[in-house]
């Protein structure tokens, strides 16, 4: 080390330049020179435009008073600041249902654009409808057919017609139906 210190600056600088490591950072600092310069370049018209916008007295009153009427709509009290903590306190979960929600947007979108899997769908959906759609349409049918029977017939209902009928086990059925219902409404009924 002294012995470094006792040669002179020149001979120290000469022999830093001949070290590969040294070498081989020169050139790649001169490479790179022209994007230096061009930072640089950008760095001082930052710094005018700023310097310039500073000294611009006018334009800084008139940036403040923008500013401070954007801010002045936003009323920023102890119960919002505590509604924002809860808010970041919950953001985990909601990112879950966020995503959750995006990928079945996804799949929604997908779903719409590919008439194939529409179609597999679609499929899919009458398998569980016909056997429902079916029985509707029987209990229609059946409707119908009373209906029509009903309007044909002319011949008056008398007390005997209505004493056979409630020996008719469909009859019984339905009216302890109707009975069991009508109990069960009035207990509902008391309780409120």
């Amino acid at each position: 080390m002294k012995d470094r210190k006792e040669q002179g600056s020149s001979d120290i600088f000469l022999e830093d330049l001949s070290d590969p490591e040294v070498q081989e950072a020169i050139s790649i600092l001169i490479r790179k020179l022209p994007k230096i310069k061009d930072t640089v370049l950008a760095a001082e018209e930052g710094l005018e435009v700023a310097t310039s916008i500073l000294r611009d007295q006018e334009s800084l009153r008139y940036l403040f008073e923008r500013v401070d009427g954007q801010l002045s709509r936003f009323s920023v009290e102890k119960e919002s600041i505590d509604a924002l903590f809860t808010l970041l306190d919950k953001m985990p979960k909601l990112v879950k249902y966020v995503s959750v929600l995006e990928q079945a947007a996804d799949f929604l979108e997908s779903l719409g654009k590919d008439k194939q899997s529409q179609q597999y769908l679609l499929d899919g959906m009458k398998a569980y409808i016909a056997p429902v759609s079916a029985q509707v349409e029987h209990g229609m049918a059946v409707f119908q057919e009373a209906k029509v029977r009903a309007e044909h017939k002319s011949e008056p209902v008398s007390v005997f017609t209505l004493y056979k009928l409630m020996k008719d086990p469909t009859v019984q059925k339905a009216l302890r139906f109707t009975q069991t219902l009508l109990e069960v409404l009035a207990e509902k009924s008391n309780k409120k």
